[in-house]
């Protein structure tokens, strides 16, 4: 009895570490977003968000979900497999810093920094997530120091110079370049071996890495294509940059939900864990929700006191935004278990499902609506994909969800 107790005061540190560290991490997030609205103002936010957007969806295509691979090798006790994983991306990268240093000099600024920032988010992508199945606390205080590092380079150019756009795209290379560095020699992610890199451990590895690629793949299209398509529809920088604003705040409501995720993939990296997962649902359902009554009396004043008066027109959108995050935290904390569990197929397809109503709802609602017609299909689209993944998670694992839900606040209690 005693021993399961030291468990689960171990486990409730664990959790009350990550929380906070990531809420230092989100406070620094909106203290960068609040900087660089006011530094670039709406119409430059729009560009900025565009051009970072292009980064990400091509970032990738580029890792291919190889560390992502990580946790089911080591799983199955795999010694060799953090050396062969680091290996693999590190001749990954420079293969794609040679063909970026050909393209570069024969295409424009705005794809210049696309193609940049793609490759270093990339490598941070794959050493992060690594480092995150090691040693999630660890992961979050290198995070936390480097986002104080870029807070402060933020706040200097905001006093030193205005309204430069590359400025702050350079800034964001060198952040994404020392985060990497950072977590590089933090977890001593440099012993390279090629040896170990063979046909039968790259097809495994592949085997793995593609799916959680396209896994990754259609995450990032159920989150971030609308502003891709609106940027295809031509829709003005300056409603795009109000749209920007409301996805980010959405994603800083999201921050909770992903510490809790974090942990649930190092744990689930051992074991399942469902009675777990259903109390971080309950608490971040409840969390959330009061974000959510708080901004609907409060939101207009805290954009136009935090961002400017230009962006209090975002409020409709950010409140469309935050009522999809509440089904997507199901997603968020279920399908860690199914990636350590090999059940790839069964995340991917409903993605899947999720991104091509998405797609659909915006090319219908964005010539009608414009960014409103963004924010509807991406709620719709988070509801679907949330909703589906409960009641398949509910049925393969035989969950009275009722039953640990009551249980579930007594413990959150």
């Amino acid at each position: 009895m005693k021993k399961l107790l030291n468990i689960e005061i171990n486990t409730i540190n664990l959790y009350k570490s990550s929380v906070f560290t990531k809420l230092l991490v989100v406070a620094l997030s909106f203290i960068n977003s609040i900087i660089i609205n006011r530094y670039l103002g709406v119409e430059l936010r729009g560009e900025y968000t565009t051009i970072l957007n292009y980064a990400s969806l091509l970032q990738l295509f580029l890792n291919l979900g190889i560390g992502n691979a990580y946790p089911a090798l080591k799983r199955k006790n795999n010694d060799d497999a953090k050396t062969l994983i680091v290996s693999i991306i590190f001749i990954q990268m420079a293969i794609f810093l040679l063909i970026s240093g050909i393209l570069i000099k024969v295409v424009d600024v705005d794809i210049k920094y696309v193609i940049l920032i793609a490759i270093v988010s990339s490598l941070e992508n794959e050493v992060s997530f690594i480092a995150l199945i090691e040693n999630v606390l660890k992961k979050n205080i290198v995070l936390l120091i480097n986002s104080i590092i870029y807070s402060s380079i933020l706040l200097a150019i905001f006093f030193v110079s205005k309204g430069n756009l590359y400025l702050i795209l350079l800034i964001e290379v060198i952040s994404h370049v020392l985060i990497s560095s950072s977590i590089i020699i933090k977890f001593k992610l440099y012993n390279i071996n090629t040896c170990y890199i063979n046909f039968k451990y790259m097809k495994k590895i592949f085997s793995l890495g593609i799916p959680i690629m396209l896994m990754n793949l259609l995450i990032f299209c159920n989150y971030h294509i609308d502003i891709i398509i609106l940027n295809w529809f031509s829709i003005d920088y300056y409603w795009i940059g109000l749209y920007g604003t409301a996805v980010s705040l959405g994603n800083m409501l999201w921050i909770v939900p992903d510490a809790f995720k974090d942990i649930l993939y190092f744990r689930s990296a051992k074991k399942d864990n469902i009675e777990e997962i259903i109390i971080s649902i309950t608490y971040n359902i409840f969390l959330c929700f009061g974000i959510i009554i708080g901004f609907i009396f409060l939101g207009k004043w805290f954009l136009t006191f935090m961002y400017g008066v230009e962006y209090a027109n975002a409020y409709p959108l950010v409140l469309i935004i935050f009522f999809g995050t509440l089904p997507m935290i199901f997603y968020k904390l279920i399908h860690p278990i199914y990636i350590s569990n090999g059940k790839l197929g069964v995340v991917v397809r409903i993605l899947l499902v999720s991104v091509v109503i998405n797609v659909i709802a915006n090319l219908i609602t964005i010539p009608i609506w414009g960014v409103t017609g963004a924010a509807i299909s991406s709620v719709a689209s988070y509801s679907i994909c949330g909703i589906i993944f409960l009641m398949i998670f509910r049925k393969d694992y035989n969950v009275n969800i009722v039953n640990i839900v009551i249980k579930s606040k007594r413990q959150i209690k």
